[in-house]
């Protein structure tokens, strides 16, 4: 396994992402642009102590964001407020 640190370089806070975190149960990070949606979901899963559900991933002329539904169960709230940024 990748240190999680290596695969995730810093949150996504956008107003949109604000939005998916509360009604969608989403996080969004920029994340190394070589990353695959398993190594993404594995480091999450590891920084946050969640498990996963979905990766979606798309390249932007900031790097390659990837938004990250968590499972039943899971809150991105909880995890956004163990992060510290949001």
């Amino acid at each position: 396994m990748v240190n999680p640190y290596d695969v995730i370089m810093l949150p996504w806070i956008t107003e949109k992402a604000m939005e998916a975190r509360t009604s969608g149960n989403r996080l969004e990070f920029i994340v190394r642009r070589s990353a695959t949606k398993s190594e993404i979901a594995e480091a999450v899963e590891k920084l946050f102590d969640a498990e996963v559900d979905k990766v979606n991933v798309r390249n932007t002329k900031n790097g390659k964001l990837a938004s990250v539904k968590l499972a039943e169960g899971y809150f991105a709230d909880e995890a956004a407020m163990r992060l510290g940024a949001f």
